[in-house]
């Protein structure tokens, strides 16, 4: 069995199902809308724990209500929560809206600041796979003797982390692949491997700095949500590279897994 930390978000998302696609200057409908557990590290965990690792979650939770709840859903689905931090404060969900095609678009309040991440002592794995932007000393130097480590790329000020492979999507990365990698070489120090983007259905292109290898992605599966694909995807991808699995072949099964997941899933 693979031991992975996760370290990242578990949110409360508030996710709004459109009857349209959105368009500038129009009146929106809905036809559901309600409150699930979120944020890129459940989605990450989730995948790695469906696929039968052992997941450590190094997480923060405000403990209110809906912290608690928060808590109570990671331990019933299988996550070690030893290092789950609870923290005084209101759970604020994110706004997610979902539109009739699956593609989700996130509103994130712009004054919140970013939440440091911290562990409650020693952790160990096989692999780490992050998705925050501060991180606190001893987290970082715990990641050095992690044997497999992967973000994703910050899509703001972070704390550089000793990483082998940095994940984005081309939306958030850019299509300016040098920037993008330069930015990468930055978060992740001079044990960088690869940076890899995923755009949609089309190729995933994997570049160590020099190089650039496109990888073909399954079928397109549309009309259903794509909240948390990107996130699964990661783990996929991880769990191929501890499966012995080179950065194309492990690219190229990630994409079939979460094919396979979003044919599977029911609303969101």
């Amino acid at each position: 069995m693979h031991r992975v930390v996760v370290i990242g978000g578990v949110h409360h998302d508030r996710i709004w199902q459109l009857d349209e696609p959105l368009t500038r200057g129009r009146r929106l409908r809905f036809s559901a809308r309600g409150i699930r557990i979120g944020g890129g590290g459940f989605h990450t965990g989730c995948q790695l724990l469906e696929r039968g690792a052992a997941v450590t979650m190094v997480t923060s939770l405000a403990q209110d209500e809906k912290g608690l709840a928060a808590l109570a859903a990671l331990k019933e689905a299988g996550f070690d929560t030893r290092h789950v931090t609870m923290t005084p404060g209101e759970t604020v969900p994110l706004e997610i809206l979902l539109e009739p095609d699956g593609e989700r678009t996130i509103l994130a309040p712009a004054h919140r600041s970013a939440r440091l991440f911290s562990a409650n002592g020693p952790l160990m794995g096989d692999a780490v796979y992050i998705n925050a932007l501060r991180l606190d000393e001893a987290l970082v130097a715990t990641l050095r003797d992690i044997p497999l480590a992967v973000s994703q790329l910050p899509l703001g000020p972070a704390v550089p982390r000793p990483v082998d492979y940095v994940v984005s999507s081309r939306a958030d990365a850019g299509a300016d692949l040098p920037s993008a990698w330069q930015r990468a070489v930055a978060i992740a120090g001079p044990r960088l491997k690869m940076l890899v983007l995923t755009d949609g259905a089309r190729r995933i292109a994997l570049h160590d700095g020099h190089r650039t290898v496109e990888v073909e992605t399954a079928p397109a599966v549309t009309g259903v949500s794509t909240i948390g694909a990107g996130d699964r995807f990661s783990a996929a991808f991880l769990l191929g590279l501890l499966d012995g699995l080179d950065e194309a072949s492990a690219a190229s099964t990630a994409s079939r897994t979460i094919a396979d997941w979003l044919r599977r899933r029911q609303f969101p």
